[in-house]
């Protein structure tokens, strides 16, 4: 078993030894405002190389009772955080939201969870997905069939609309980032922990129960949030913090999921402009010039595509366990990667268009088809990811 990191180190020695790896000592919630019987982190890393690891904050932990005598651990992640994983029953009607199976899980995809803001990013990335699919259908069927007509209100409405869609969706996005309530899960782990330990022999008795089942030798408990999470229990410790519009603070700056939300909302914004030029009555009235069309509709498609592969690298790498792994075990990944090729898709989109050739257009048209299908491979994912827990 890893050592745990030495609470004598100073809390600027960024990179902790353990046993062949480096484990990062910065933590999301400033030293010395831990919730009370808050766990003790081991094993917290990042993906990126020693060189620039210390300056972001881990993406993921085992975090561990203080209390020695009966060590409980729980795996963190900041996706699944972020993602409100840990979030074991809805706030509002304070009812599971914890299924075993398969099916049980997808069936959640059908509850309306307004009070999480996860779940909107990822509705607004799935309808402005789906809008952005028909727009494909419309750019591109004219140049696989004579019996289809070109039709500029169809492609540039959907345009418009689907880059409208995305635009909220990234700022549902940073607001995500922004209000990660890193401390109520703390306290809420705390909570759980000492419930657990007012009654450890039952829970010794089931621990051991099933680990001579499984004839395994006996190991620190891990625990979920199913295990101990209690329905009942309200307290004001529970109130979650106020809600944050916006901010500046630098704390943000260390966070690997805020950069992506950030290039995210960024892309999104330049990328508007492609959406809002191809209205119909615009785009009439640029389509003659040829600078001031490159300018203003073709130029913010690669700018914003190219924004848009830049977010999606942070959320694999956010997901992955070494920066130059995939880790095709984790639904945060697999966002990333679709979203990634998306991205690709909505650049070369644009790439393509500046050339008038019949190939050039062609290959514009395809890739906004095929981009428009990996963004919505992606955000159906996302939606399955938000309404599940731990």
């Amino acid at each position: 078993m890893l050592a745990l990191p030495s609470p004598q180190r100073s809390s600027r020695s960024w990179l902790a030894e353990h046993e062949g790896h480096s484990d990062i000592s910065r933590w999301h919630i400033p030293k010395g405002h831990e919730a009370p019987g808050a766990f003790i982190k081991r094993c917290a890393r990042n993906a990126l190389p020693d060189s620039v690891a210390h300056f972001f904050h881990p993406t993921r932990a085992t975090l561990a009772s203080k209390d020695d005598g009966h060590e409980m651990t729980q795996q963190w992640s900041s996706r699944k955080h972020r993602k409100q994983w840990y979030q074991y029953r809805s706030p509002t009607t304070g009812g599971s939201r914890h299924r075993d199976t398969m099916l049980g899980k997808l069936a959640l995809m059908g509850k309306f969870e307004y009070w999480n803001i996860s779940w909107w990013v990822a509705q607004a990335f799935t309808w402005g997905s789906v809008v952005w699919v028909i727009n494909g259908f419309a750019v591109f069927l004219p140049f696989c069939n004579s019996h289809f007509d070109k039709a500029p209100n169809s492609s540039g409405w959907t345009a418009f609309l689907g880059a409208t869609i995305f635009e909220f969706g990234s700022v549902f996005a940073i607001w995500e980032a922004w209000n990660a309530d890193t401390q109520a899960f703390e306290l809420y782990m705390g909570r759980a922990v000492a419930r657990v330990k007012d009654d450890m022999e039952s829970m010794k008795k089931v621990v051991e129960d099933a680990m001579n089942h499984n004839g395994r030798k006996h190991e620190s408990p891990q625990v979920t949030m199913a295990e101990f999470a209690d329905p009942a229990e309200k307290s004001p410790e529970q109130e979650r913090p106020k809600w944050v519009w916006f901010s500046t603070e630098t704390k943000y700056w260390h966070e690997l999921g805020w950069y992506a939300a950030f290039f995210q909302v960024i892309a999104a914004s330049i990328f508007w402009i492609s959406g809002f030029t191809a209205i119909p009555t615009i785009q009439d009235a640029i389509s003659t010039h040829t600078g001031l069309l490159a300018g203003v509709f073709w130029v913010p498609q690669v700018i914003g595509g190219t924004g848009f592969v830049i977010s999606s690298t942070f959320i694999m790498l956010e997901a992955q366990h070494v920066w130059y792994l995939p880790e095709l075990r984790s639904l945060g990944w697999h966002v990333g990667f679709w979203n990634f090729v998306g991205g690709v898709g909505f650049t070369l989109s644009g790439g393509f268009g500046f050339n008038k050739a019949h190939w050039s257009q062609y290959q514009s048209a395809l890739s906004t088809f095929w981009g428009g299908w990996a963004f919505l491979i992606g955000s159906v994912i996302q939606w399955y990811e938000s309404v599940n827990t731990v």
